[in-house]
Order: C-alpha cells, then sequence, then structure tokens
C-alpha cells in the first residue's frame, strides 16, 4: 500500500513538475508569470489527438510529435503576443497571459466541443506486481518521461553553447547582451522549452483524466503550487516542490478524504508564500531603490 501510494505520488507530482518547469522557464527568461500555460497544453494535446484520429500513427509518435508542436505554440505566443507587450508594465502583460488563456479555452470548445474524449495511452493500462503492490504501468511510464524530460533539460542547459548563454541571459540579462547573447531568441527559445514541456505533459495526463477544455486547470493549480514551494527561481526547486505536492497529495487523499485534495495545493502556496516566500530552493532577490 505504501509503496503504491509512493508510485501514486511520484506519477502525480512528475506530471505536475513538467508544468512547473515551463512556467519557472518562461518566468525566469522573461519574467512573466504565464496563466496560460496549461491552456497552451490543452490546444497542444488537442491539435496531436486530431492527428492521432485522423492518420493513427502509433501513440508514441504522437507523444515524441507534441514536443514540437508545443515548442512552436510557445515561440509564437511569445513572438506575437509577448515581446510587443514587454515594455508594457508587469500587470498588463498579467492580464494579457489571462486573455490568452481564455482565447486557448474557448478555442479548445470552438473547434473541438465541449465534450470529453478518451485518449489513448502509450503504455499499457494492465498493473504490475511489485513487492506485494499494484503499480500502475502508466504511472511508471509518467515518472520515467518526466524524468527523462528532465535528463535532457539538464544536458541542455549544461552542455550546449545556446544552454549556456540561456543561463546566462537569466542571471543577468544586460550582462549577457554586452557579450553577445541574443536576448531575443533566450527569450523565444524558453517560450518555446515551456511549451513542449507542458505539451508533454498535456498528452501524459489526458488518457488519466480525460481529453477535455479543462483538463489543466487543476494541474495548473497544482504546478504553480510545486513551483512556489521549490521557488519560482529554481528549476530544480520546482521540481522538488512539485514532486513533493504529488507524494503529499497522494496520501493526504488515501489517509484523510479524496474531496479536498485540490484544496492542499491553495493551502501550501499561502502557507510557502507566508513563511518562506521564496521557497525552499529559491534566492531571495533584492532590488535597487
Amino acid at each position: 500500500m505504501g509503496l503504491q501510494l509512493l508510485i501514486s505520488g511520484l506519477a502525480l507530482g512528475s506530471a505536475y513538475a513538467l508544468l512547473a518547469l515551463s512556467l519557472v522557464l518562461t518566468h525566469k527568461a522573461t519574467g512573466v508569470i504565464n496563466f496560460a500555460q496549461g491552456e497552451m497544453a490543452t490546444f497542444a494535446t488537442f491539435v496531436s489527438f486530431a492527428l492521432w484520429s485522423r492518420y493513427q500513427p502509433p501513440f508514441a509518435a504522437v507523444l515524441i510529435l507534441s514536443l514540437p508542436l508545443g515548442a512552436c505554440i510557445g515561440a509564437l505566443v511569445e513572438r506575437c503576443v509577448i515581446r510587443p507587450m514587454m515594455s508594457s508594465p508587469s500587470v498588463n502583460i498579467l492580464i494579457v497571459t489571462i486573455g490568452l488563456w481564455i482565447t486557448f479555452n474557448s478555442a479548445v470548445g470552438w473547434i473541438w466541443g465541449f465534450d470529453p474524449h478518451v485518449m489513448p495511452s502509450v503504455f499499457p493500462s494492465t498493473p504490475i506486481d511489485v513487492f506485494g503492490a499494484r503499480i500502475s504501468q502508466s504511472g511508471i511510464g509518467m515518472i520515467v518521461v518526466a524524468l527523462a524530460a528532465m535528463l535532457a533539460l539538464y544536458i541542455f542547459f549544461e552542455y550546449t553553447r545556446f544552454g549556456t548563454a540561456m543561463r546566462a541571459a537569466t542571471m543577468n540579462a544586460r550582462a549577457a547582451e554586452l557579450v553577445g547573447v541574443n536576448i531575443a531568441s533566450v527569450s523565444t527559445m524558453a517560450w518555446a522549452l515551456g511549451g513542449a514541456l507542458s505539451a508533454l505533459c498535456g498528452i501524459l495526463v489526458a488518457p488519466v483524466v480525460f481529453l477535455d477544455h479543462e483538463m489543466m486547470v487543476s494541474l495548473l493549480l497544482k504546478a504553480f503550487a510545486g513551483a512556489i514551494l521549490g521557488g519560482f527561481n529554481s528549476l530544480p526547486g520546482a521540481v522538488v516542490g512539485a514532486l513533493s505536492l504529488g507524494v503529499f497529495e497522494s496520501l493526504f487523499g488515501a489517509l484523510v478524504s479524496t474531496r479536498f485534495k485540490d484544496a492542499v495545493a491553495l493551502v501550501i502556496i499561502v502557507g510557502a508564500l507566508l513563511i518562506r516566500p521564496s521557497g525552499l530552493f529559491g534566492v531571495r532577490e533584492g532590488k535597487k531603490v
């Protein structure tokens, strides 16, 4: 029972972590908190579902295709909507992301309808026996895919030229620009990576929660909670916070009640902001006055 709850919690946390990473990436690169991240993932997932329904390729191919599809959506949003707004007050950009949330949500309903769809999973549905516990293969698969995506992101930032440039730009954009880093390209790449990660999250969770226009609303809340708990300016912190939230939510649902699992995320957000606003791994940022 304990192992089953742990795997279930880590699977939930892996989905939250992918979305939390996308939120932190875009925030670190552009200072924008993107409330439309979940709806962008929903849109990418519906496009992937439409392609699968029409051409019936192996679903693993759909999973891989979701990455460039989500990246294109993220890059287009940054280039066409966010970049022209960057000189505006931050509250204006915040309102724009909320508008994007509504726009993507409405577009999904208008194109594909508001009824839920059953989406196949790339993983077998039959549970396996591990030390006497019945473990879902989809849960294990979700953890493995999320860890692979995180490893690829780590290699990109640590061992590629553009990844190093992105790290420099997020630390000190002015200094990075003086040594030749193209800040506009960094911004676009951050939104593209965020879009790819969130689309991957959508493909993984859609077979579990059903595919509909509001499937990412709850996940976005949990991703925000995980990112705030770990630190909104720390990629490793976002992962640890999201995984911790998933495990805690799984234990809370089994030992206390499943009715208040969504409320747990709100309590964590409020508690983290009150006790440690910078998060467990975040660094308090000073401002010149």
